[in-house]
């Protein structure tokens, strides 16, 4: 008897670890996003505390479809971040693309204007180009 609950827990604990790892795996069925925030050209420290915005490019042809997502900048005005983009709906396969665009706030103030045109698709890795607080 204690043998087969044993079998059942490990057997349960296997199918838990297995349908987490499916909405995670950041190999096949999202896309990766970083940056760099600093305070200026002449300046070249990390800004801490910068959000970064990224959500639907509604003037394209593909836009992402998915949830506004944030991510902020650490002590270094570094940012990353996973982007799920979905699946197909017939096939279940992860070839979903979508364009987005991102937007930077420092103290509830927008720092330049939004960068759209992203295109992002599993497994992709998209590095912005470095963002200055002062021009």
């Amino acid at each position: 008897m204690r043998n087969a609950m044993w079998i059942v827990i490990i057997m349960l604990a296997g199918l838990a670890t297995t349908a987490c790892e499916e909405g995670i795996n950041e190999d096949n069925s999202a896309a990766k996003v970083t940056g760099y925030v600093y305070r200026s050209h002449n300046d070249p420290t990390g800004v801490q505390g910068v959000k970064v915005i990224l959500e639907s490019d509604i003037n394209s042809d593909n836009a992402y479809t998915g949830p506004d997502r944030w991510f902020e900048t650490d002590a270094n005005g570094y940012f990353e971040g996973y982007v799920f983009l979905g699946s197909n709906e017939d096939t279940g396969d992860y070839n979903y693309v979508g364009d987005c665009l991102i937007q930077y706030f420092y103290q509830d103030q927008p720092v330049g204007i939004a960068t759209g045109g992203i295109t992002l698709a599993p497994g992709s890795v998209f590095t912005m180009p470095p963002r200055y607080l002062n021009q």
